[in-house]
């Protein structure tokens, strides 16, 4: 039976920490607006992960695929194939748009399977190096290059990343990425008081992940430094994960009392209201979901230039040694003395944070609106429709 309305099949790995799981609930509630229907496909989150399933809401059309969720192994992904084949089957979506790695090759490869034309894939982030042995990480590549022919549009949520995917790592050739940065509710945000800068004491917080890729083992050691140097400096870190524990260990056995520890917000903002900036010490990053509350709420953000942040930095750079400061934020050198130099001079000179909280708060509002990602992603979605590309000729043109 024909449809009036283009239907659009959303998949990611599982609703897990972070802000793919926000990114995709929204688009999956919001295009209807636009003229589309959507139907989200998701896994189950691991017995330690922070389980975001909250994000949906009444009315919202969702299937469950568990093995999707599981850890990489032949049987789970099998399944998670053949399943997510017959969805599709079933459904017949015009449009099949992948999250996240693991729902990325799936859901396109089922895609490919079962005939549909359009596929877009979104790169929040990416696991083509720091997570495994090299040579894994060159047998990644090859899948997503031979998936970056096959699908209509690669997107990227920051410019720098697309720029690293089509130049560094040669997934697909530069005019096949499509940069559509996160957008979110932030009205919650938008209302929170900008902070007295001229407190005692500074609040720094950290939102995240406790896991080996935000390089917990800096925050640490920038704690540590500006409690040697007895800096008016506070650190609040909220989160969970594998890490968190071995990080509670370290700051009990090096006696920080300059840190708070705080699990998992799944509102954050009363964490944005208690503190005056924020710090993210990763190694590899997308857009962080944290910088961008954190921006809405007229915070400014200390950051080591990782992936996507750099797109959130604004302004031109001041450069300094190991630091480069912006209008909005500064980015530093991923080592401890850079950091502490820069909360050093921060916290003596108030009067800088408050021209970047401002500067802060209107790059977030302009660019970050949940209105302007939903109208960005309804567009691309009708240039494609209105340029289908049988799947059988992209599939033609791969070199396996």
């Amino acid at each position: 039976m024909a449809r009036n309305r283009p239907l659009v099949m959303r998949i990611i790995t599982r609703l897990a920490g972070g802000g793919p799981p926000v990114h995709a609930t929204l688009l999956n509630r919001q295009l209807d607006r636009h003229g589309f229907d959507s139907v989200l496909v998701f896994g189950n989150c691991g017995p330690t992960e922070r389980n975001m399933e909250y994000l949906i809401q009444p009315g919202d059309r969702v299937e469950r695929i568990p093995a999707l969720g599981a850890n990489p192994s032949p049987w789970h992904d099998l399944r998670a194939l053949i399943q997510l084949w017959r969805l599709m089957r079933r459904y017949r979506p015009d449009i099949v748009h992948t999250h996240t790695a693991k729902a990325g090759v799936l859901g396109r490869l089922a895609a490919v399977l079962a005939g549909c034309s359009c596929l877009v894939h979104t790169y929040h982030g990416h696991v083509l190096e720091g997570y495994f042995r090299p040579w894994v990480n060159e047998v990644i590549r090859a899948v997503e290059r031979s998936l970056g022919r096959l699908s209509s549009v690669l997107c990227t949520v920051s410019r720098q990343q697309a720029g690293e995917l089509a130049d560094r790592f040669q997934i697909a050739p530069e005019d096949k990425f499509r940069v559509v940065p996160l957008g979110l509710s932030l009205e919650s945000y938008l209302q929170i008081p900008a902070p007295d800068f001229a407190e005692a004491r500074l609040q720094v917080a950290w939102m995240g992940r406790f896991v080996p890729i935000k390089n917990l083992q800096l925050l640490r050691e920038i704690a540590e430094l500006s409690q040697i140097r007895k800096l008016p400096i506070d650190f609040i870190l909220a989160g969970d994960g594998p890490e968190r524990a071995a990080f509670a260990d370290e700051v009990h056995a090096h006696g920080l009392a300059n840190v708070r520890l705080l699990p998992w917000q799944d509102r954050v903002e009363p964490v944005l209201q208690s503190c005056h900036l924020l710090i993210l010490t990763s190694h590899r990053e997308g857009t962080p979901l944290a910088l961008i509350q954190g921006m809405a709420a007229g915070r400014p953000f200390v950051s080591t230039p990782a992936g996507g942040t750099v797109d959130l930095a604004i302004g031109v750079a001041r450069m300094e040694p190991r630091s480069w400061w912006y209008d909005n934020a500064v980015l530093a050198s991923a080592d401890a003395f850079a950091f502490a130099d820069v909360l050093e001079r921060l916290s003596t000179q108030r009067t800088l944070l408050v021209g970047m909280g401002e500067a802060s708060r209107r790059f977030a509002q302009n660019v970050f609106s949940e209105t302007r990602l939903v109208n960005d992603v309804a567009a691309l979605y009708t240039e494609l429709l209105a340029a289908k590309v049988p799947v059988a000729n992209r599939i033609a043109e791969v070199n396996l």
